[in-house]
Protein backbone atom coordinates (compact mmCIF):
# COMPACT_ATOMS: atom_id res chain seq x y z
CA UNK A 1 0.00 0.00 0.00
CA UNK A 2 1.04 3.90 -0.65
CA UNK A 3 -0.08 7.32 0.69
CA UNK A 4 -2.33 6.80 -3.17
CA UNK A 5 -4.32 3.50 -2.27
CA UNK A 6 -2.82 0.24 -4.60
CA UNK A 7 -0.28 1.01 -7.51
CA UNK A 8 -0.89 -0.93 -10.41
CA UNK A 9 2.52 -1.96 -11.33
CA UNK A 10 1.40 -0.86 -15.58
CA UNK A 11 0.88 2.53 -15.04
CA UNK A 12 3.26 4.74 -17.06
CA UNK A 13 5.03 6.97 -13.55
CA UNK A 14 7.81 5.66 -12.28
CA UNK A 15 7.74 4.30 -8.30
CA UNK A 16 10.24 2.25 -6.22
CA UNK A 17 10.93 0.96 -3.00
CA UNK A 18 14.33 0.63 -0.71
CA UNK A 19 13.85 -2.80 0.69
CA UNK A 20 17.17 -3.49 1.76
CA UNK A 21 20.92 -1.84 1.95
CA UNK A 22 24.09 -3.85 2.30
CA UNK A 23 27.24 -2.86 3.48
CA UNK A 24 31.08 -3.95 2.00
CA UNK A 25 29.48 -6.19 -1.27
CA UNK A 26 32.46 -5.01 -2.45
CA UNK A 27 34.97 -4.73 0.30
CA UNK A 28 37.96 -3.24 -2.12
CA UNK A 29 35.90 0.05 -1.85
CA UNK A 30 33.78 -0.31 1.37
CA UNK A 31 31.11 0.61 -0.63
CA UNK A 32 26.95 0.73 0.55
CA UNK A 33 24.31 -0.92 -2.05
CA UNK A 34 20.96 -0.02 -1.86
CA UNK A 35 18.19 -2.53 -3.12
CA UNK A 36 15.52 -1.31 -5.08
CA UNK A 37 12.40 -2.84 -6.35
CA UNK A 38 10.81 -1.00 -9.51
CA UNK A 39 7.15 -0.85 -8.06
CA UNK A 40 5.34 0.56 -11.42
CA UNK A 41 6.57 2.36 -14.58
CA UNK A 42 10.15 2.43 -16.05
CA UNK A 43 13.23 3.03 -14.61
CA UNK A 44 16.00 4.68 -16.69
CA UNK A 45 19.71 5.43 -15.87
CA UNK A 46 20.30 8.90 -14.71
CA UNK A 47 16.44 9.93 -14.23
CA UNK A 48 15.73 12.62 -11.67
CA UNK A 49 13.35 10.98 -9.11
CA UNK A 50 11.33 12.70 -5.79
CA UNK A 51 13.00 11.46 -2.85
CA UNK A 52 9.68 11.09 -0.66
CA UNK A 53 11.81 11.01 2.69
CA UNK A 54 14.54 13.90 2.32
CA UNK A 55 11.54 15.62 0.00
CA UNK A 56 14.03 16.37 -2.69
CA UNK A 57 14.84 15.14 -6.35
CA UNK A 58 18.40 13.19 -6.57
CA UNK A 59 19.63 11.40 -9.83
CA UNK A 60 19.74 7.89 -10.23
CA UNK A 61 23.37 7.56 -11.22
CA UNK A 62 25.04 4.06 -11.51
CA UNK A 63 22.70 1.55 -11.49
CA UNK A 64 23.39 -1.92 -11.22
CA UNK A 65 21.89 -5.39 -11.56
CA UNK A 66 23.73 -7.88 -9.38
CA UNK A 67 24.16 -12.04 -9.00
CA UNK A 68 26.55 -12.89 -6.36
CA UNK A 69 29.33 -10.73 -6.18
CA UNK A 70 29.44 -10.09 -10.14
CA UNK A 71 27.39 -6.70 -11.32
CA UNK A 72 26.61 -4.54 -14.35
CA UNK A 73 25.36 -1.57 -15.13
CA UNK A 74 21.85 -1.01 -16.49
CA UNK A 75 20.02 1.16 -18.74
CA UNK A 76 16.32 0.69 -17.46
CA UNK A 77 14.48 -1.83 -15.72
CA UNK A 78 10.43 -2.36 -15.00
CA UNK A 79 7.93 -2.89 -12.22
CA UNK A 80 9.09 -6.40 -10.51
CA UNK A 81 13.07 -6.12 -11.96
CA UNK A 82 15.55 -5.44 -8.56
CA UNK A 83 18.34 -2.19 -9.37
CA UNK A 84 21.45 -1.89 -7.02
CA UNK A 85 21.85 1.45 -6.46
CA UNK A 86 25.64 2.70 -4.71
CA UNK A 87 24.09 4.32 -1.38
CA UNK A 88 26.49 7.03 -0.52
CA UNK A 89 23.76 7.97 2.43
CA UNK A 90 20.89 9.02 0.46
CA UNK A 91 18.80 5.73 0.61
CA UNK A 92 17.47 3.96 3.95
CA UNK A 93 15.43 0.77 4.12
CA UNK A 94 11.77 1.93 3.38
CA UNK A 95 12.41 4.91 1.35
CA UNK A 96 10.36 5.76 -1.79
CA UNK A 97 11.61 6.95 -5.23
CA UNK A 98 9.18 8.12 -7.56
CA UNK A 99 8.67 10.62 -10.82
CA UNK A 100 5.58 11.86 -9.46
CA UNK A 101 5.58 13.55 -6.14
CA UNK A 102 4.36 12.60 -3.17
CA UNK A 103 4.38 9.36 -2.83
CA UNK A 104 5.34 7.12 0.03
CA UNK A 105 4.92 3.71 0.31
CA UNK A 106 4.15 2.10 3.27
CA UNK A 107 7.63 1.22 5.25
CA UNK A 108 9.21 -2.40 6.37
CA UNK A 109 7.72 -3.14 9.79
CA UNK A 110 10.58 -3.52 12.55
CA UNK A 111 10.58 -5.57 15.36
CA UNK A 112 10.35 -4.01 18.79
CA UNK A 113 14.15 -5.33 20.61
CA UNK A 114 14.44 -7.08 23.67
CA UNK A 115 18.01 -7.30 23.93
CA UNK A 116 20.51 -4.40 25.53
CA UNK A 117 24.48 -4.12 25.80
CA UNK A 118 27.24 -1.65 25.95
CA UNK A 119 29.72 -2.37 22.82
CA UNK A 120 32.64 -1.85 23.93
CA UNK A 121 35.91 -1.13 21.25
CA UNK A 122 38.75 -2.86 22.45
CA UNK A 123 41.27 -0.46 20.19
CA UNK A 124 40.52 3.19 20.04
CA UNK A 125 42.86 3.30 18.23
CA UNK A 126 40.49 2.33 15.55
CA UNK A 127 37.85 4.35 16.42
CA UNK A 128 37.13 5.85 13.06
CA UNK A 129 36.52 2.36 11.71
CA UNK A 130 34.03 1.10 14.91
CA UNK A 131 31.99 3.98 13.94
CA UNK A 132 31.97 3.91 10.50
CA UNK A 133 31.02 0.22 11.12
CA UNK A 134 28.31 0.91 13.39
CA UNK A 135 26.97 3.57 11.54
CA UNK A 136 26.31 0.77 8.68
CA UNK A 137 25.39 -1.81 10.14
CA UNK A 138 22.71 0.00 11.81
CA UNK A 139 21.78 1.24 8.37
CA UNK A 140 20.91 -1.97 7.26
CA UNK A 141 18.75 -3.01 9.97
CA UNK A 142 21.43 -5.30 12.21
CA UNK A 143 20.89 -3.66 14.88
CA UNK A 144 19.46 0.32 16.78
CA UNK A 145 22.44 2.10 18.30
CA UNK A 146 21.71 4.37 20.90
CA UNK A 147 23.53 7.19 22.97
CA UNK A 148 23.65 8.67 26.49
CA UNK A 149 22.19 11.79 25.93
CA UNK A 150 24.53 13.69 28.19
CA UNK A 151 27.55 12.05 26.84
CA UNK A 152 28.05 10.76 30.30
CA UNK A 153 28.92 7.40 28.71
CA UNK A 154 30.70 7.06 25.66
CA UNK A 155 30.04 4.00 24.31
CA UNK A 156 27.22 2.73 22.45
CA UNK A 157 24.05 0.98 23.57
CA UNK A 158 22.97 -1.93 20.87
CA UNK A 159 19.43 -2.59 21.01
CA UNK A 160 18.15 -6.12 19.38
CA UNK A 161 15.90 -8.47 19.28
CA UNK A 162 17.96 -11.46 20.34
CA UNK A 163 21.00 -12.57 21.62
CA UNK A 164 22.46 -13.52 18.47
CA UNK A 165 22.50 -10.44 16.53
CA UNK A 166 25.25 -9.57 19.34
CA UNK A 167 27.45 -12.14 17.92
CA UNK A 168 26.40 -11.10 14.43
CA UNK A 169 27.39 -7.65 15.34
CA UNK A 170 30.62 -8.17 16.54
CA UNK A 171 31.77 -10.65 13.91
CA UNK A 172 30.70 -7.73 11.23
CA UNK A 173 32.81 -5.10 12.51
CA UNK A 174 35.78 -7.97 13.07
CA UNK A 175 35.76 -9.17 9.95
CA UNK A 176 34.64 -6.43 7.86
CA UNK A 177 36.30 -3.26 9.56
CA UNK A 178 39.04 -5.02 11.65
CA UNK A 179 37.99 -3.78 14.85
CA UNK A 180 37.33 -6.16 18.00
CA UNK A 181 34.93 -5.38 20.33
CA UNK A 182 33.10 -7.17 23.34
CA UNK A 183 29.48 -6.91 24.69
CA UNK A 184 28.31 -5.94 28.35
CA UNK A 185 24.90 -6.82 28.54
CA UNK A 186 22.12 -4.97 30.29
CA UNK A 187 19.36 -5.83 32.65
CA UNK A 188 16.45 -4.43 30.36
CA UNK A 189 13.82 -6.09 28.25
CA UNK A 190 11.61 -3.42 27.47
CA UNK A 191 12.12 0.02 25.32
CA UNK A 192 9.89 2.67 24.25
CA UNK A 193 10.20 5.72 22.04
CA UNK A 194 9.06 8.85 24.12
CA UNK A 195 7.51 11.97 22.99
CA UNK A 196 4.69 14.26 25.06
CA UNK A 197 5.00 16.94 27.47
CA UNK A 198 8.41 17.75 28.54
CA UNK A 199 7.83 18.74 31.85
CA UNK A 200 6.31 15.27 32.71
CA UNK A 201 9.15 13.67 30.75
CA UNK A 202 11.54 15.79 33.01
CA UNK A 203 9.72 14.70 36.11
CA UNK A 204 9.73 10.89 35.31
CA UNK A 205 13.62 10.90 34.30
CA UNK A 206 14.42 13.18 37.84
CA UNK A 207 12.56 10.30 40.11
CA UNK A 208 15.02 8.08 39.16
CA UNK A 209 13.36 4.69 38.02
CA UNK A 210 15.23 1.89 37.39
CA UNK A 211 15.01 2.13 33.86
CA UNK A 212 17.41 4.50 31.32
CA UNK A 213 17.07 7.09 29.07
CA UNK A 214 18.97 7.45 26.02
CA UNK A 215 18.67 8.63 22.38
CA UNK A 216 18.52 7.60 19.28
CA UNK A 217 20.85 8.93 16.16
CA UNK A 218 18.12 11.26 15.24
CA UNK A 219 17.70 12.55 19.33
CA UNK A 220 14.09 11.17 19.67
CA UNK A 221 14.61 9.86 23.59
CA UNK A 222 14.31 6.21 24.26
CA UNK A 223 13.31 4.96 27.97
CA UNK A 224 14.66 1.70 28.88
CA UNK A 225 12.54 -0.89 31.74
CA UNK A 226 13.48 -4.04 33.31
CA UNK A 227 10.02 -5.73 32.66
CA UNK A 228 6.96 -4.56 30.68
CA UNK A 229 5.04 -4.22 34.50
CA UNK A 230 7.55 -1.55 35.57
CA UNK A 231 6.56 0.06 31.55
CA UNK A 232 2.86 -0.11 31.96
CA UNK A 233 3.57 1.56 35.45
CA UNK A 234 4.77 4.36 34.14
CA UNK A 235 2.44 4.70 31.53
CA UNK A 236 -0.52 4.71 33.77
CA UNK A 237 1.01 7.65 35.59
CA UNK A 238 2.38 9.28 32.91
CA UNK A 239 -0.90 10.51 30.74
CA UNK A 240 0.69 13.19 29.15
CA UNK A 241 3.86 11.35 27.76
CA UNK A 242 3.15 8.94 24.41
CA UNK A 243 5.18 5.53 24.68
CA UNK A 244 5.39 3.83 21.34
CA UNK A 245 7.62 0.05 20.95
CA UNK A 246 9.19 1.48 17.21
CA UNK A 247 10.05 4.26 16.14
Amino acid sequence: MSSHGLVAPGIEAFSGFIFKIQANMDRRHRDRMAFLRVCSGRFEKDMLVYHSRLDRKVRMTRPHRLFGRERETIEEAFAGDVVGLVNPGLFAIGDTLCSVAPLRYDGIPRFHPECFGILINRNLSKNKQFQKGLQQLEEEGVMQVLFSPDGARREPILAVVGNLQFDVVQARLQYEYDVETSVERLPYTSARWISGDPQAIDKMIRLRWEGMHLQDRDGQMVALFSTERECAFHQKHYPEIEFKELK
